[in-house]
């Protein structure tokens, strides 16, 4: 059977989509026969989860209109009175939005995304791979000969560890999808080095709707619009 991988920055980057997550999810569900996860991509997910909220956080806060502070020739309009109640009404209901978005950080529960995901890695039906010390040497080989995928930052190798995570428990064609350059940029090496080590076919391609597509299923009209904002903004 076909296996699927998805990158952690495609789970990610739901964080900025307007899409329907729940919908999202579904087309990702649909997949779950062919899913497989190494154990590092919900670890990368949680690094990562917190930041982006609190990005959305500060960004809304900028948006407070505060203290309006204007002369008297503008103090005595009759407008300003309202324009006065309605900045307090603005600004209250901008404090208790930030207060939900932090309320996500401190309980994840809360986060639709973070439920899904986890739902997702809890289900008996995808594949975990668990990371070992092997995994991790070999990691580090990699990176010391400089074969690809390499990690931007020089002191880590996540992205290593998990090629040599898919490589040793993989027995199957493989549709890798990411959207990271290491990945794309070495097509050659990574799917001469799949087949290889597997015996089987690696594509890579930087749309789950491709994957779908692939086994059979159809992607739905969220996804693929998802789909195009990520492609009109990369290109």
């Amino acid at each position: 059977m076909t296996k699927v991988f998805i990158d952690t920055n495609l789970f990610l980057g739901l964080y900025w989509s307007d899409e329907d997550t729940g919908q999202i999810f579904g087309d990702i569900e649909t997949l779950k026969p062919h899913l497989i996860f190494p154990d590092l991509v919900f670890d990368e997910y949680l690094r990562n989860r917190d930041r982006i909220l609190d990005v959305h956080s500060r960004q809304i806060r900028k948006t407070e209109i505060g203290e309006l502070n204007p002369p008297f020739v503008v103090r005595e309009q009759p407008d300003f009175a309202r324009l006065l109640r309605i900045g307090e009404e603005y600004d209250s209901a901008l404090q208790s939005l930030v207060s939900d978005i932090e309320g996500m950080i401190a309980n994840p529960s809360g986060d639709p995304i973070y439920a899904a995901f986890s739902r997702l890695v809890d289900d008996p039906g995808v594949t975990i791979i668990r990371r070992t010390e092997e995994h991790v040497e070999r990691a580090h080989r990699r990176k010391l000969l400089g074969n690809p995928p390499k990690s931007e930052k020089k002191d880590t190798i996540g992205d290593e560890l998990i090629w040599e995570m898919i490589l040793g428990h993989t027995a199957d064609d493989l549709i890798f999808i990411t959207r990271d350059a290491t990945y794309r940029n070495h097509i050659t090496f990574l799917t001469t080095e799949y087949g290889r080590v597997t015996g089987h076919a690696l594509t890579i391609d930087g749309n789950i709707s491709f994957a779908l597509e692939q086994v059979g299923k159809e992607p739905s009209e969220a996804l693929l619009r998802l789909e195009g904002e990520r492609f009109e903004s990369t290109g």
